[in-house]
């Protein structure tokens, strides 16, 4: 940051006035600031703010919850009606910051310091406050108070539009409202028909009067007349119909011969499509019939009117009830209404001993009423005049004349004055007296209510804001800048400041060179082609291995790590003028060829192959390999699906613009998945006795190795073992089938009954009552390699058979429980020695 001596000395010598104006200029009411142009006036967004206000001594208002920091404003009625807009936060606008802005709206006679509150319809919405207050007496300065809510603090847009309010005409001829004067209007909720709708008979409406409004006036002096109406909802339809009613102007004695014009078309429907409508100077035909007919285009010729005849106006909307229309008159004719024009003269004007007299020049008036403003010698008065006022409390004026006539015409003309004394001489900041090209000259100076600001400077320099900003370009901006302020007709003496230089700015320019680019020993050589400057600094950040300085400030650089870097030239002229420019640059190292790790050896079907290297910041991977692979990652996981992703894999690291050497693996041929099978001879089907000898078939499928697990403890790697079982229970066998690549599977098969002794034991009675006792007739011969019994019946009949010794008789026959009594068995089979047997006996069955 740059300070010049001539500066530091201004702000040191000057401390009190900026402490002055730390808070807002209207943090308190004797200080509002004045809101000149009420008519629709709207300040830029943050123009105002609260912060760093004060309270106010005075009451909290009626609808506030606390004082909070309060600002003030005041304007002087020169109309009935106004709304007031308060607008901070919206719709995340950060440009307004105040949140939830209040309003208050005031009188304050500056003699007995006596402020009254006036009551006003207010409503808030998202951080807009607005406010209406109606019946404002004319020539009243009005006070605005303006905080937020919870002492929030902030910026804020205002608002201030001063206005009379439209007189709402009847929807009849007899309930008409007068025009006084050929000033453009807007009329608003036009609704109804009223309640006479014949009144159109015979002319180009017939009678379809949807919402109507009437007007009359009383031509003052004859000529052409125009006028054109738009309606506000530019897709409504407006008929009109205009009456010459002569002399007397008696709606009673109104017919369709007294509509000289009329108008009915719906343009708004027609192809092309209007919705304007009236009188013109240009056109022929003297009325349009309703819907679309060639030629017509809303707007009829002119009218000539008759000095001192009557004339009414029935304005229509046939679409939308509510909806109203703008009406504007054009023509040498005139209405006959007052005029009220006021005369000002001043008198030492800008002194103690300041007045003003005014005098009426107003017409065809019958009474005439003064309003003189605020602090006014004489607050009200009537007739012509002339009246020389003077005013105790200096400020804008606003002197209120208001001529009516005998017809019920009632015309208001507002003058406005300022009061004042010659402002003293103003003061003058500058930003700084010795700039570079390149830089804003801010001048400032205190705010003065209703002042005007006049600058004046080197190149052409004029400008009447406040504060002006000017941008620096070069020595055509060094001398002296004057200004002087203007408070109504009163003008300040000049005060000046003097520019003492401008210097070139200085131009930081550098460029970048790479050497050995994605090598161990890479360096950069920055080089520096800087203009107009007389010191150099520079930037590089952490990092930075090595600096060789070269010709013309220039530098070689080596970097310990990679990565991106961020190199700053600042240079600099002797008085202060800097230039900065930046620039990154990647430092790229190339990745050294990776390791790649792998998970297994070998693979099989439904494996997963899981390769890696060390993960790395900075660093994009690149893997490719068999079946169209790749992948981005440090680490991938590859199930194995088919055969053919078996075969090479490859990575390479980047960094940046550099790669690694391409590192790689290659995948051995893909193994099947065995699959285990086996069956036993003799079969499971047989009841052994120790030792009982079992032979196992193995019948596995892409294996090359094996482990049998025969569940007595013993173990056997044979293709097909015979193991001989030592000990009796009931034994699974499990089969493992290997193949050379570690992929196994394995099956289990059961169960093996191996008794301790051998028997052949029938029983001679059972019982298959479902006591859970003896139900079943349960043959007990053991090592019988094939096995058949079969049962009869005392006649000879086969009533069971079967080839499994595990398969029991239930003493039933075709699903049916068979009686008690003897019946009869034959067992015949082959032992484990190949010899045949046979067994016979009776049975009994008892239930």
């Amino acid at each position: 940051m740059r300070f010049s001596l001539a500066l530091i000395f201004f702000i040191l010598t000057n401390l009190a006035v900026f402490a002055k104006f730390a808070a807002p200029v209207n943090d308190d009411l004797l200080n509002a600031i004045t809101i000149t142009n009420t008519t629709a006036f709207c300040s830029e967004d943050a123009a105002y703010s609260n912060i760093d206000a004060t309270a106010s001594s005075y009451n909290k208002p009626m609808n506030w919850s606390n004082v909070g920091k309060d600002v003030w404003f005041k304007f002087t009625a020169t109309k009935t009606d106004v709304n007031i807009y308060a607008t901070g936060q919206v719709n995340g606008n950060n440009t307004n910051t105040m949140l939830i802005p209040l309003l208050a709206l005031y009188t304050f006679d500056p003699l007995t310091n006596f402020i009254t509150e006036i009551p006003a319809a207010t409503s808030i919405s998202i951080n807009v406050n607005a406010m209406y207050k109606g019946g404002l007496k004319l020539g009243q300065v009005y006070y605005i108070r303006i905080s937020a809510f919870n002492d929030n603090t902030g910026t804020f847009k205002l608002c201030v539009d001063n206005y009379f309010p439209p007189l709402q005409p009847g929807q009849d001829c007899g309930t008409f409202s007068i025009l006084c004067s050929k000033e453009t209007f807007t009329q608003l909720n036009v609704a109804g028909g009223g309640n006479n709708l014949t009144e159109t008979i015979g002319t180009c409406l017939d009678g379809n009067e949807a919402n109507t409004a009437w007007y009359m006036f009383k031509a003052s002096k004859a000529g052409s007349f125009t006028f054109t109406i738009t309606p506000t909802v530019t897709t409504n339809d407006i008929d009109w119909v205009f009456y010459d009613l002569g002399l007397n102007g008696d709606c009673s004695n109104m017919n369709a011969a007294a509509a000289i014009r009329c108008a009915a078309g719906s343009g708004v429907t027609c192809t092309p499509t209007y919705y304007k409508t009236g009188l013109s100077l240009t056109e022929t035909d003297l009325t349009e019939a309703g819907g679309c007919n060639q030629g017509q285009n809303g707007f009829v010729k002119y009218a000539d009117l008759v000095e001192d005849h009557v004339y009414a106006l029935l304005v229509n909307n046939y679409d939308e009830a509510n909806n109203g229309f703008t009406l504007e008159f054009d023509g040498t004719a005139d209405f006959a209404g007052p005029t009220a024009e006021i005369e000002v003269q001043k008198l030492n004007p800008c002194t103690d001993n300041q007045a003003y007299t005014f005098t009426s020049n107003a017409t065809n008036y019958a009474s005439l009423k003064w309003e003189f403003g605020d602090g006014a010698s004489l607050s009200t008065a009537t007739g012509e005049g002339p009246f020389t006022i003077t005013y105790s409390t200096p400020g804008l004026k606003v002197i209120v004349l208001e001529a009516k006539s005998t017809n019920g015409c009632n015309v208001i003309n507002t003058e406005t004055i300022i009061v004042a004394k010659t402002p003293d001489k103003p003061i003058i900041t500058p930003s700084d007296v010795t700039l570079c090209e390149g830089d804003i000259l801010k001048l400032s100076t205190p705010f003065l209510d209703l002042a005007t600001y006049h600058w004046t400077g080197p190149n052409g320099f004029l400008s009447e804001n406040q504060n002006p900003e000017i941008p620096i370009t070069g020595v055509e901006n060094v001398g002296i800048y004057s200004l002087y302020i203007q408070v109504g007709d009163c003008v300040s003496e000049v005060n000046s400041v003097e520019i003492l230089s401008v210097d070139l700015k200085p131009e930081a320019i550098f460029s970048i060179e790479v050497n050995n680019k994605c090598e161990a020993n890479q360096s950069f050589s920055i080089v520096n082609a800087s203009t107009k400057y007389t010191k150099l600094m520079w930037d590089f950040g952490p990092g930075v291995k090595s600096e060789i300085t070269t010709l013309n400030d220039s530098r070689v650089l080596t970097f310990d790590t990679p990565g991106l870097k961020t190199l700053t030239l600042t240079v600099e002229t002797p008085n202060g003028c800097t230039s900065t420019i930046s620039h990154d640059i990647l430092v790229e190292l190339k990745p050294e060829k990776p390791e790649i790790a792998v998970n297994q050896a070998l693979f099989c079907l439904k494996d997963i192959i899981k390769l890696s290297v060390p993960e790395l910041d900075g660093i994009v991977y690149a893997w490719t390999g068999p079946n169209k692979f790749n992948a981005s990652t440090s680490s991938v996981e590859i199930p194995i699906t088919d055969f053919n992703q078996a075969g090479e894999y490859v990575v390479t690291l980047t960094s940046g613009t550099c790669t690694s050497d391409p590192a790689s693996i290659t995948i051995p041929e893909i193994a099947r998945i065995p699959i285990a099978n086996f069956y036993t001879e003799p079969s499971f089907n047989v009841k052994f006795s120790v030792p009982a000898p079992i032979t196992f078939i193995n019948t596995s499928k892409f294996a090359d190795f094996y482990l049998w697990e025969f569940g007595d403890g013993f173990t056997s790697t044979d293709l097909s073992p015979t193991h001989r079982y030592q000990i009796d229970g009931i034994f699974k066998i499990k089969l493992t089938a290997f193949s050379k690549n570690g992929c196994s599977t394995s099956i289990i098969q059961g169960d093996l009954l191996v008794k301790k002794e051998a028997s052949i034991f029938v029983p001679n009675a059972f019982s298959p009552n479902g006591d859970g006792v003896n139900d079943n007739l349960v043959v007990g011969i053991t090592n019988l390699k094939k096995y058949r019994i079969q049962i009869y019946n005392r006649y000879g009949n086969q009533i069971f058979f079967t080839d499994n010794i595990f398969d029991n008789w239930k003493g039933d026959f075709k699903g049916n429980q068979l009686p008690v009594g003897v019946y009869y068995y034959v067992i015949s089979g082959t032992n484990l020695s190949e010899n045949s047997v046979r067994y016979s006996g009776s049975i009994t069955l008892i239930r």
